[in-house]
């Protein structure tokens, strides 16, 4: 992943201002999130295989073309890329995916809709978390898309639906279907487009959903977008690890809490 200067400002801030455990956080379900999840270090048996995933798909020298249809990339020049390169590059890092895998084993999401499937990594991972559940991946690009399939056909992995399609066009028509526990938004990353997803999946969301945004300090307007989701009446508690935002509807948590940690 590549870092701008707007990126280098707020890591600064995180870094000397997020909490390095669980200590000092007053709301309980906040408090057992850190102990569990973010300041915890024990390691689930997917994570080797996943890790030789990864390690496949940096050694892999196959191009192919992507078809960019959100922001653009900031790292890449031309839509001919090299699969090595975007998985250096281009998704998240393993502790960011382990993250992702802890929060949702955890929770024991039933239902996940993602967009952005890129290379389908973080995909597997969201799929491994809870095997019984069921997962909708978005993508637009149709190389990126076929790629992704075949890699979770590889690897035996059968609760992902793979859709080929803008977000704009098929994700009103699947949160009418589908009730997501989980919202994990990683593509198209702009101001507009990131605030009209959220309010897209408001309007479906229950007591126990979650919403994830990867990538809130990439740019001026990703702050901005994640500053005003924070704000909205129906979020009781956001977490900013800094390369993603989590958001919860509890009730249960009657005072509104926003939590800045380490990861």
């Amino acid at each position: 992943m590549t870092i701008n200067l707007h990126q280098i400002k707020y890591y600064l801030k995180h870094y000397f201002t997020a909490k390095r455990s669980g200590h000092g956080v007053h709301s309980p379900f906040a408090y057992q999130l850190c102990e569990n999840i973010f300041h915890h270090q024990d390691k689930f048996y997917d994570f080797e295989e996943l890790k030789k995933i990864r390690t496949q798909l940096l050694n892999n020298k196959t191009e192919i073309i992507v078809e960019d249809f959100g922001a653009g990339s900031k790292t890449f020049n031309s839509n001919k890329r090299k699969i090595k390169d975007i998985a250096a590059k281009g998704i998240s890092t393993t502790k960011q995916s382990e993250t992702l895998y802890k929060l949702i084993n955890f929770l024991n999401c039933k239902t996940i809709i993602e967009l952005g499937t890129s290379l389908g990594l973080n995909t597997l991972y969201l799929a491994k978390a809870a095997k019984s559940s069921k997962v909708i991946s978005i993508e637009g690009s149709k190389t990126l898309t076929d790629f992704a399939e075949e890699l979770a056909k590889k690897n035996n992995i059968t609760n992902i639906h793979f859709v080929n399609a803008k977000f704009d066009e098929a994700l009103p028509t699947l949160l009418q279907k589908d009730l997501p526990d989980l919202f994990y938004v990683d593509g198209n990353h702009t101001y507009e487009a990131t605030l009209h997803y959220f309010n897209l999946a408001l309007e479906r969301k229950g007591n126990s959903s979650v919403f994830i945004f990867d990538d809130i300090y990439w740019s001026h307007g990703m702050t901005k977008a994640w500053e005003e989701i924070k704000k909205n009446s129906s979020v009781t508690l956001t977490i900013d690890l800094f390369y993603f935002g989590i958001v919860f509807f509890k009730e249960e948590v009657k005072e509104k809490v926003d939590l800045k940690l380490f990861l």
